[in-house]
């Protein structure tokens, strides 16, 4: 899902956070979590790309395209797990429901919009057992795909 997409989605979870625990705080906590856990994106971009910026590569989210690797540390089901029982308290309790809704909403929106991902890629635990190999990670159709893409843009390189 794109980012305008995640921004949506997140503030509808922390306005119903809002709704729910009248916590200005956790509901802003609620929805910076719900779309800011895709900076996890530059570690992959930096990773295929380098540190110099370039707005198109970027915007083409396939970094493994180029690298062969897929991090996305914070894309991770132990992330949803680690803040939902990091978050124990009554004062805490706003904080833990909505950034664990809004974590999960983001890992579910991104696996129903990423067909090309199996959903054990949305395991940090299982990326890096398989060394962040994205041929490793991704499903067979996804491979071929990259490996199309990547013909059309090097077509000397095969």
């Amino acid at each position: 899902m794109r980012t305008v997409g995640h921004i949506i989605t997140s503030a509808g979870v922390a306005g119903a956070s809002y709704m729910r625990y009248k916590s200005k705080p956790a509901a802003v906590a609620t929805f910076l979590v719900g779309w800011l856990i895709d900076l996890d994106h530059l570690v992959d971009y930096v990773k295929a790309h380098g540190w110099r910026p370039h707005w198109g590569k970027f915007a083409e989210a396939a970094h493994e395209d180029y690298s062969g690797k897929l991090y996305l540390p914070l894309h991770s089901y132990e992330l949803l797990a680690l803040f939902f029982f990091l978050f124990k308290g009554p004062t805490r309790q706003p904080y833990r429901v909505g950034i664990t809704l809004s974590i999960l909403t983001h890992l579910l929106l991104d696996q129903r919009c990423n067909p090309g991902r199996k959903p054990s890629t949305y395991f940090l635990t299982h990326r890096i057992r398989k060394r962040f190999d994205a041929h490793e990670i991704l499903k067979p159709a996804c491979r071929e795909a990259i490996v199309a893409r990547r013909a059309r843009r090097n077509p000397n390189q095969i």
